[in-house]
C-alpha cells in the first residue's frame, strides 16, 4: 500500500513539475555575478518553468544534506 501511494505522490509531484515548466517556457538568463572588468558569469538561457524547479530541487537537496551533517555532528 505504501508503494502504491509514494507512486501515486512520485507521479502528481511530476505532472505539477512538467505542468509548471510548459506553462513558462520563456527562456531567460541568471545573471550570478554583477559586472566586474566586463566579466559576469551567467546559466545558459534556459526556461522559466525549469529554473524554478530545478531551484527548488536543489534547494530540498541542500536540505537534506545539511540535516543529515547535523545529524552525524
Amino acid at each position: 500500500m505504501k508503494f502504491i501511494l509514494f507512486f501515486i505522490a512520485a507521479f502528481l509531484l511530476a505532472g505539477v513539475a512538467s505542468l509548471i515548466i510548459f506553462l513558462n517556457m520563456q527562456p531567460v538568463e541568471l545573471v550570478l555575478t554583477p559586472l566586474y572588468e566586463n566579466t559576469y558569469y551567467h546559466l545558459p538561457r534556459m526556461p522559466l518553468g525549469l529554473l524554478v524547479v530545478l531551484s527548488v530541487v536543489f534547494g530540498f537537496l541542500l536540505g537534506y544534506i545539511f540535516g543529515l551533517v547535523q545529524k552525524i555532528l
